[in-house]
């Protein structure tokens, strides 16, 4: 026997020996390894254009249809007046004691007081007459006569309403006190437009409300400090399906504002600005 011959034996020439090979079972067992691969090739192939085919469809034509690029309406800012805390009123300020008015290097009247010593008529020298009585009673005595004001009036005190008050202006601020509002209220640098601009292109649409639908406005309210810093950002209105957090998380990223003023003084004031969501029909 052959050594080729040996090779080309298979399990269908051993079976098939003798018998008809020219149709039937013996070519289908022969084709039977082309069938399966030309089998396994169009399976592969089908299933690869079917998931090539739904990922295109989502992205081009179902997807684009559902989903927009949303549009972003920002309102006027709206200033909130809450009431301010209730103060306890500071006592008044007691006026100042006024000071006894002396007119300067005021001199006081004075009696000349003569020491008495007997002696004869003829060695006595007149400097002058004797005071009365009547004089001798609101006046200090001394060794000359002195025209002057009386004891009695030094005790005379100027009213107090005659006295000119010490005026101490407008009270600083207090460093940490927080306005509700104030005389100049904090503005963005820029103006309202800049501001409208800078939250259009921050503003990201959360995809959970773009799935659900949802629109509506979302107030915020911060602090403005005394150098133009956000600080203490909340939400006073949400709308949930994570537009609260994007809307908190612009307003905190917001740059320096121009800070409110109070009295000529910087101070920080609390600001409100309503930002709206809303999906392009």
């Amino acid at each position: 026997m052959k050594e080729s011959y040996l090779f080309d034996m298979t399990l269908n020439n051993i079976v098939f020996e003798g018998r008809n090979k020219a149709y039937g079972a013996y070519n289908l067992r022969k084709a039977y390894h082309r069938h399966i691969a030309i089998a396994a090739i169009l399976a592969i192939a089908i299933f690869s254009a079917a998931l090539i085919g739904s990922l295109v469809n989502s992205i081009w034509a179902g997807e684009s249809d559902k989903y927009v690029k949303p549009t972003y309406i920002i309102n006027e800012p709206i200033v909130i007046h809450l009431p301010p805390p209730p103060t306890v009123p500071d006592p008044a300020p007691e006026k100042a004691a006024a000071a006894p008015a002396f007119p300067e290097k005021a001199e006081v009247a004075t009696a000349a007081y003569a020491e008495m010593k007997v002696t004869r008529d003829e060695l006595v020298k007149q400097e002058g007459e004797l005071a009365s009585q009547d004089e001798l009673r609101d006046v200090n005595f001394g060794t000359a006569k002195i025209d002057g004001i009386k004891p009695s009036e030094l005790d005379a005190v100027i009213p107090a309403d005659d006295l000119n008050g010490i005026d101490g202006g407008a009270e600083e601020p207090a460093p940490n006190a927080v306005f509700e509002n104030a005389e100049i209220l904090p503005s963005y640098k820029g103006g309202m437009d800049d501001l409208i601009k800078y939250l259009s292109n921050k503003l990201r649409y959360p995809a959970p409300a773009q799935t659900a639908g949802v629109e509506g406005i979302v107030v915020v309210t911060f602090v403005v400090d005394r150098n133009g810093e956000i600080n203490d950002v909340k939400v006073l209105k949400g709308l949930g399906f994570g537009t609260d957090e994007e809307a908190v998380r612009v307003v905190k990223n917001m740059p320096r504002w121009n800070p409110g003023r109070q009295n000529g003084q910087p101070v920080a004031v609390r600001y409100t600005l309503p930002i709206k969501f809303s999906l392009k029909k």
